[in-house]
């Protein structure tokens, strides 16, 4: 198989591979390919066992929170419905997409497409189905909210006697179904299936495609020489056309977000009738006061520190395409690696707050309810994610010739 690794531009000759294999580019070690075996058994079962744990955390209690003799028991819905009855429909619909909504639709595209549905398909209709099927994967935030809901419980035990139900359980398998079903999910085998890649003659290995005049395809990976993919039909770039520029928008929005996110309350907690505002610096310091020191520190880095050093990182990365390469560009592909997989992670707090918003709710004894810096800061983690996607890893990589070349395709 020929490609072109998606971080540095190497053309690399990928041999058919052994069970447990995994091809890695030479020049930054990125990982191209893994092994071919068919696997399509364990994704099927996996995708069931998920889909079924799903649903079964949708209509048992989920969590239950007790105090002076009142009790207040949710459902997994609860944690978005009761945000919409506070008028923040964005945060409640956000939640039950990226928990609910975009996972069982992921898991009910992956089980017909592992049964061959690809063979039996128009091309038209499997091309998009791939496409829609990768393109959900990076939104879905179900890990993310588990350990939410973790955090959250830190949080208020010390006031109040909680008990997990038995769709917490439930949830719990599906997250752990889920990522293993990811795990084994092999693209390469499925784009395979819709539409055998097409080798290019004279191809020279080691080198960089852009300095072949070949493009790999953002969709599907194949290796190209002309602006049309010949296997998924989509329009190929040298490199994603004002990739800097897109990153630097995005972050500019999410710094004009950062700030209002960390001055403004993200809740507001009722006691006896007092009610105080909470923002994200001052729940970390209640925890930290109240020794749970891991939580604290867990919350601060992933609410405060992280968002702060993506946009300084990506930012640092956009300069540094007007660089040439030199030894320490691997070392910048790493870390726009990292940028790129850590950043949805910073949605702990959200789903902290939601998770509090519909649990706490005793009326004038005890009661959270969601504020202003909450949606300031779903704004955020979201913008800095679609800087990380903007931005093409491969212009690090490039000669002051290349950028002019790129230049020049993207302005025709």
């Amino acid at each position: 198989m020929q490609t072109a690794c998606p971080s540095c531009d190497l053309v690399v000759e990928i041999p058919h591979l052994s069970a447990k294999q995994v091809a890695v580019c030479p020049h930054c070690k990125t990982k191209l390919s893994s092994s071919q075996a068919n696997q399509d058994s364990a994704v099927v079962a996996l995708s069931l066992s998920a889909i079924l744990m799903l649903l079964s955390s949708m209509f048992y209690p989920f969590l239950s929170f007790s105090s002076s003799g009142i009790t207040q028991t949710i459902t997994l819905p609860d944690a978005a419905r009761i945000l919409f009855n506070y008028d923040n429909d964005f945060l409640g619909l956000f939640i039950d997409i990226s928990i609910i909504g975009l996972p069982m639709l992921l898991l009910l595209l992956i089980i017909p497409l592992h049964l061959g549905l690809l063979k039996i398909l128009p091309y038209q209709w499997g091309k998009r189905l791939l496409k829609t099927t990768f393109a959900l994967q990076p939104w879905i935030m179900s890990e993310i909210f588990l350990i939410g809901v973790m955090v959250s419980m830190v949080k208020i035990m010390s006031m109040a006697d909680i008990e997990f139900g038995v769709s917490f359980w439930a949830y719990g398998a599906f997250v752990i179904s889920y990522i293993a079903t990811t795990a084994k999910l092999n693209k390469q085998n499925l784009w395979y299936q819709l539409k055998e890649p097409v080798f290019i003659e004279q191809i020279k290995p080691n080198t960089r495609a852009i300095d072949q005049g070949l493009r790999a395809c953002h969709v599907c990976g194949q290796l190209c020489d002309s602006e049309i993919c010949s296997r998924c039909e989509s329009k190929t770039y040298t490199r994603n056309p004002f990739s800097v520029q897109k990153a630097a928008a995005w972050l500019i929005t999410s710094v004009a977000c950062y700030i209002p996110a960390n001055i403004y309350p993200i809740m507001y907690t009722t006691s006896l009738g007092d009610e105080t505002p909470s923002t994200i610096i001052g729940g970390v310091m209640i925890l930290w006061n109240s020794g749970s020191y891991p939580i604290a520190m867990i919350i601060f880095l992933a609410s405060v520190v992280v968002p702060l050093a993506k946009a300084l990182i990506l930012s640092f990365l956009c300069f540094m395409v007007m660089q040439p390469a030199n030894r320490q560009t691997k070392s910048y592909t790493r870390i726009y690696q990292l940028t790129e997989f850590i950043g949805k992670w910073s949605m702990i707090d959200v789903f902290v707050v939601a998770i509090l918003v519909a649990l706490v709710q005793l009326g004038n004894l005890m009661s959270v309810t969601p504020g202003i810096g909450t949606i300031f800061f779903t704004t955020m983690v979201i913008c800095q994610m679609l800087a990380a996607h903007a931005f093409d890893p491969r212009l690090l990589w490039d000669s002051p010739n290349n950028l002019n070349k790129v230049k020049q395709e993207t302005l025709a």
